[in-house]
């Protein structure tokens, strides 16, 4: 069974569990205050283990009493103060149920012409299987030795038939980054030739700038955002895009209305995360504490590691067997596990730091 299905059939298990918590009343989620069934350590997903923060909670709680009511007015407070916090312009926003909504939607616009997608190999593809039912290819440009974006060679594969450019920076599943003012060259050049796609998923944990200058700008570049990491909110599904005006109205365009696809919880939720700028930095120096512990058990089991600037870290587990993630499943902890680099690698994302702890201890059991 792969880890996917396995981690599904456990939330389905779990689901009417996980239905009846209750929110926690800390300013930030506890080991017994996690939303989970007791004992089981989701390090599969990327998501935050800290979230949603407890003003979030209180957000979504009161706005569930309002739900009959259709959020527009709460979606345009939303999208001023999104605005106001990336100094863009409200027409240059749009929301959907997460980034990865985008991720799809802009696959849709460029498919008019039936063509291909240029994307670093590896990087997220969990959205290549859209992309390829609306007609398009991808020619997939491997990393450079130093497991960064290989810019000159992803920018020498355009040719007539590319339709877009997808960047994850930082990359998804590696974690490294490309600096901006090299990004910045590259997605310019780029932009000349098709659509680039800009994914800052992870951005907030490496501290890079955004491109949202270039994107507003020039209606070839799209910037997509998320509160599903940083803000701990993946489970609300709430992200958007940051682009010039003409983009923005022709994404617009494919959803129902205009923003269609959040609800009054989620626009409440992410509100006021958006604020919680305490929460976000506990966040990060917990998450941060978390890959240090874990880099030093890799480097006690000569475990070789890409050092990243995200919640995830690559490690190879050529040593230890392909069935890491069974033997890890059998002791509640859920990883997963991918071919790379000729080799196996397992994508572990950083619990708490006690999850880490155990992970660690596990590991070591095993290598």
């Amino acid at each position: 069974m792969s880890n996917n299905s396995s981690r599904r059939q456990w939330l389905r298990n779990t689901t009417a569990a996980l239905a009846g918590a209750s929110f926690a009343p800390a300013i930030f989620a506890t080991e017994k205050e996690r939303y989970r069934a007791e004992g089981i350590i989701l390090l599969n997903g990327n998501e935050n283990p800290y979230g949603p923060s407890a003003a979030a909670r209180k957000a979504m709680t009161e706005a569930a009493g309002t739900s009959n009511r259709y959020p527009d007015d709460q979606v345009a407070a939303l999208k001023k103060q999104v605005a106001e916090f990336w100094n863009v312009g409200r027409e240059n926003i749009l929301f959907g149920a997460g980034s990865s909504e985008f991720l799809g939607l802009v696959s849709l616009l460029v498919s008019s012409n039936k063509g291909t997608i240029i994307t670093a190999e590896p990087s997220y593809k969990v959205w290549n299987g859209q992309a390829e039912s609306f007609g398009l290819g991808f020619k997939r440009i491997p990393v450079a030795i130093d497991k960064t974006l290989d810019l000159p060679a992803m920018v020498s594969a355009i040719d007539g038939d590319t339709r877009m450019m997808y960047i994850c920076n930082p990359n998804n599943p590696i974690g490294s980054y490309v600096e901006d003012h090299l990004l910045r060259n590259f997605v310019n050049e780029c932009s000349k030739k098709c659509m680039v796609l800009v994914d800052e998923a992870y951005t907030e944990f490496a501290d890079l700038p955004s491109l949202k200058d270039l994107a507003i700008k020039n209606p070839n570049i799209v910037v997509a955002k998320t509160f599903s990491k940083i803000y701990g909110l993946a489970g609300a599904r709430i992200g958007y895009v940051i682009a010039h005006p003409a983009t923005i109205k022709k994404l617009a365009a494919f959803q129902p209305w205009p923003d269609a696809n959040v609800s009054a919880v989620t626009v409440a939720a992410a509100s006021a995360a958006l604020k919680d700028h305490a929460f976000v930095k506990d966040c990060k120096e917990k998450i941060a504490q978390a890959r240090e512990l874990c880099y030093k058990t890799f480097k006690e089991l000569s475990l070789e590691y890409i050092p990243s600037h995200t919640n995830f870290i690559l490690f190879n587990i050529g040593k230890i067997g392909s069935d890491f993630s069974q033997k890890m499943q059998a002791k509640n902890i859920f990883v997963q596990y991918r071919d790379h680099f000729g080799g196996k690698w397992c994508r572990v994302s950083m619990g708490t730091i006690d999850e880490m702890k155990t992970f660690c201890v596990a590991l070591k059991e095993f290598a």
